[in-house]
């Protein structure tokens, strides 16, 4: 019944904000002028007892000017009970262009009558103050209106939900216009938000601005408000630690992502799009912002070869590809249900570039061969991986098959079809590594490397140019801790962390895509891009504030459990091994590492080795005694192979006692 009532409510309101079509907002301002000019005409008769010479003309006259001005001007196009200040400029242009045209037709006239030793025919002072009497009927109309229908929704303003407005700038002020503007939202601002105590203690539009400085615990108690509305930009300006303070004290934090806007084509306001803010907005980052119009001659006419294309970094690359002016993108994945959503929803948008979807595996060697003897791809974005650290440690070979043979397959097939170039993505686990899903990545970066180096000491100058990009958590991805943290919370928790102390990088998925592109197309070959990511995240404080962003309270509604490390776990991450150092590039937040050379003909014997082991999948305990033989840096944590880092170290102090006898 409730629910009824307030959809008849709702119901009623709109036809009240429908209830004057365009026409009948021009007949009203063309009726304002003709009571306008009677009551002109009626006041001078109380002056001067004549009538008005040539009345049938002059009268006529005026109407059809400002008739023509307000088409012009469009004034009538508003909608009345939204009338802004530049509704107001319109009404007055609008009644200062036809009082210009009947004075121009005046002076016209009367200096004919003047030649013609006849008697004025026009007043000047009758279209001036014709046009003050018609702009203030007409702003006198929308007052009325729109206080009339203030008036009608007041009940319904009632069972609005009061918010706070963050700020009190320009656009915090067109946001709060916006949401009283609209009449079935939800909310209703009650004052805004301040950081700075300058105006604190005003009033902007009939709403106090408040000093955020001093307890919002208080301030929501006083005003009976749980939320607080800002705007996207707010995010960067406003000191990240309000909103952890908002967090804490429960207030809750909505975000508009678009304001409200006129719709020409439906003759009404759009609604400002609200949205509660998510995890993502608040990890304390400012996003890498490159220059992409540098790279866009590379992709212009070009096929373009994406592997794991159906997984969260690849499908991305996908979208930002068809951004620019490619031929065809084909896309490899061995993953059809993901590969196949993704396809039907680049089917459905409107592009001329050719999509072409491949269920294959990268350790397929006969089938990338085909696919690279069909297609030549130009470029190749390598994103094909496993990435689940604690499931490669339970399978050491299928890591060294699929991150290190694939890898191997596609690059070796890159250079003999001539690509131009090859970006590799990789992770911040590659360095140090200390599970076999990163010691697998960086066997990878050493093998095209070694492979660019060989390529370039051969002399050939149209070579593939081999880069690397390497980058933390990405928010959002398959693998990203956000997601599961989301259904624990979802489903009444607990949330699961493994150890108290774990820290991680982040970056959002957009941005991490954006910089495999730039960078990588960027590099002149050999390289190993790390990028600038902000400071380290405690996974045990995101999980915390996730949980007070569902409204819930950590440790009373949800709890938070320690189940321990994984195996290959480690508590910090790292960008750079010890022995590396970085270079400068020409963007102060990416840079380039610094990282030891290989040779090709020792690391492709290596590899080749490290793969025949892997392929037999018997002996997963020897494939990472091969990888660790491989890149002497890979020390197991939490791990079963431990006891390899120990046989090493003995037989290293072996070694030393033996050469030392």
């Amino acid at each position: 019944m409730v629910k009824s009532f307030k959809q008849a409510e709702r119901a009623i309101l709109k036809r009240l904000h429908d209830f004057m079509p365009r026409w009948i907002i021009l007949l009203i301002d063309v009726a304002i002028v003709v009571l306008g000019y009677i009551s002109l005409y009626l006041f001078r008769l109380t002056i001067v007892d004549t009538p008005i010479d040539l009345i049938e003309l002059k009268f006529p006259l005026l109407i059809v000017l400002y008739s023509i001005a307000f088409i012009y001007f469009k004034t009538y196009h508003g909608i009345v009970r939204f009338s802004t200040m530049v509704d107001l400029k319109r009404l007055v242009y609008a009644a200062l262009t036809a009082t210009s045209a009947y004075l121009v037709i005046c002076v016209i006239a009367n200096t004919y009558a003047a030649i013609n030793d006849m008697k004025p025919i026009f007043n000047y002072w009758v279209p001036i103050v014709l046009s003050m009497v018609v702009t203030s009927g007409q702003l006198m109309f929308r007052f009325v209106v729109r206080s009339a229908y203030e008036s009608l929704e007041i009940n319904y303003k009632d069972k609005r939900e009061r918010v706070f407005i963050l700020g009190h700038d320009y656009e915090s002020v067109l946001l709060t216009s916006s949401i009283l503007a609209e009449p079935t939202n939800p909310y209703q601002p009650v004052a805004y938000i301040a950081l700075k105590n300058g105006n604190a203690g005003k009033q902007l539009g009939g709403l106090p601005i408040l000093d955020g400085k001093k307890g919002l615990k208080k301030l929501m108690e006083e005003y009976n408000v749980k939320k607080l509305l800002l705007y996207k930009s707010q995010l960067d300006s406003m000191p990240r630690e309000f909103y952890d303070k908002c967090i804490v004290e429960g207030l809750e934090l909505l975000m508009v992502n678009v304001f409200a806007r006129h719709d020409e084509s439906k003759g009404r306001n759009t609604p400002p799009q609200i949205n509660k803010i998510k995890i993502e907005d608040l990890l304390g980052r400012n996003a890498i912002i490159m220059n992409r119009e540098a790279i866009e001659d590379q992709f212009d006419g070009q096929n373009i070869l994406i592997t794991g294309a159906a997984g969260s970094i690849g499908s991305e690359i996908v979208r930002q590809v068809r951004q620019f002016n490619c031929k065809k993108i084909i896309m490899v994945d061995q993953a059809e249900t993901p590969m196949n959503d993704l396809w039907l929803s680049l089917k459905a948008e409107d592009s001329s570039i050719e999509i072409v979807p491949i269920i294959a595996s990268v350790t397929n060697e006969s089938k990338m061969r085909y696919i690279f003897e069909r297609y030549h791809p130009s470029i190749v974005f390598h994103a094909a991986a496993y990435k689940h650290v604690p499931m490669m440690e339970f399978h050491p070979s299928t890591a060294v098959h699929t991150n290190v043979g694939g890898t191997k397959i596609v690059a070796d097939l890159s250079v003999e079809y001539g690509v131009k170039r090859f970006v590799m993505v990789s992770t911040d686990k590659a360095v140090n590594p200390t599970n076999v899903m990163g010691a697998s990545k960086r066997a990878a970066e050493i093998y095209i490397q070694s492979l660019y180096y060989k390529l370039s000491d051969e002399g050939k100058k149209e070579t593939t140019r081999f880069v690397t990009t390497r980058f933390g958590n990405v928010l959002g991805s398959n693998g990203s801790v956000v997601p599961l943290f989301k259904r624990q919370i979802e489903a009444g928790g607990p949330i699961t962390v493994t150890h108290k102390e774990i820290t991680r990088y982040f970056m959002t998925i957009p941005e991490a895509c954006s910089l495999v592109l730039e960078a990588g197309c960027t590099g002149k070959g050999g390289e190993v891009y790390v990028f600038d990511m902000g400071e380290a995240v405690k996974i045990y404080d995101l999980a915390e504030k996730m949980i007070r962003l569902a409204g819930k309270v950590p440790h009373r509604d949800i709890m938070i459990v320690e189940t321990g490390l994984r195996p290959g776990e480690k508590l910090y991450e790292e960008l750079l091994s010890n022995s590396e150092n970085t270079l400068p590039t020409y963007h102060k937040k990416v840079m380039i590492a610094k990282v030891r050379r290989y040779c090709y003909c020792d690391i492709a014997a290596d590899i080749e080795d490290l793969l025949l082991v892997a392929q037999t999948y018997i002996n997963p305990t020897e494939v990472v005694r091969r990888l660790k033989r491989l890149i002497p840096e890979f020390k197991s944590q939490n791990s079963k192979y431990e006891i390899l880092d120990k046989e090493i170290e003995e037989k290293s102090k072996n070694q030393v006692f033996e050469v030392r006898v």
